[in-house]
């Protein structure tokens, strides 16, 4: 028996597991509008299309997830007056989890997308941190640009992009969204400390 890791581990969601993600069936229904479970939507993804979605667990505890995929398996995206998905482009339709984990988990698609030789990724973001929808300032300090911006249901919403066909610039990207999660660090020295106390030594 393998011993439970405590370490943060990011792997793709299957059919099979896709029961036991906290809130992934509420955001399929959604998206789908209510055409799909979250197994049977990322079981016929997953074969068809490739992945769709990241989860990051922790002992066993799912800290978050991503979904995303074509437009036109995400129904209710052509709701929202915010113009057509570009054509070439996946749609990211949520992700979950605190700041330091939604930024790993951007990431991790980024990469798996820039592989499979995806040109871009949209999302149709809120401004108001509505439900089900990425909020439109995160994904505007990841590095996504605003592309319209439009009312829908007494709300606004942004559709974000960001452009894929770069390597440089999804590696620049990834490093800097990686840089923000700043891990504690050791305090800086006060200016001239370290002077200070070498020339007290050498007095000694």
């Amino acid at each position: 028996m393998r011993p439970t890791s405590f370490v943060p581990m990011v792997a793709e969601i299957s059919c099979e597991d896709a029961g036991e993600v906290p809130g992934l069936q509420a955001v399929i229904s959604y998206w789908t509008g209510d055409s799909y479970s979250a197994e049977e939507w990322f079981g016929e993804l997953n074969s068809l299309w490739g992945t769709a979605g990241f989860a990051v667990r922790r002992g066993g505890e799912v800290q978050g997830f991503v979904v995303y995929g074509p437009p036109e398996r995400l129904e209710r995206a052509a709701r929202y007056p915010l113009g057509p998905i570009d054509e070439d482009a996946v749609l990211l339709a949520y992700v979950e989890g605190d700041v330091r984990t939604r930024r790993r988990l951007l990431v991790r698609m980024l990469r798996d997308l820039r592989q499979r030789g995806v040109g871009g990724v949209e999302a149709i973001a809120s401004d108001r941190g509505v439900p089900k929808h990425v909020p439109t300032s995160f994904l505007l300090e990841s590095g996504w640009q605003p592309v319209r911006r439009a009312p829908y249901r007494m709300s606004y919403y942004t559709l974000a992009h960001i452009d894929l066909k770069s390597a440089v610039e999804v590696g620049e990207l990834a490093r800097a969204l990686v840089g923000r999660v700043k891990l504690p660090g050791l305090k800086s020295p006060v200016p001239g400390a370290l002077a200070r106390s070498t020339g007290e030594q050498r007095s000694r």
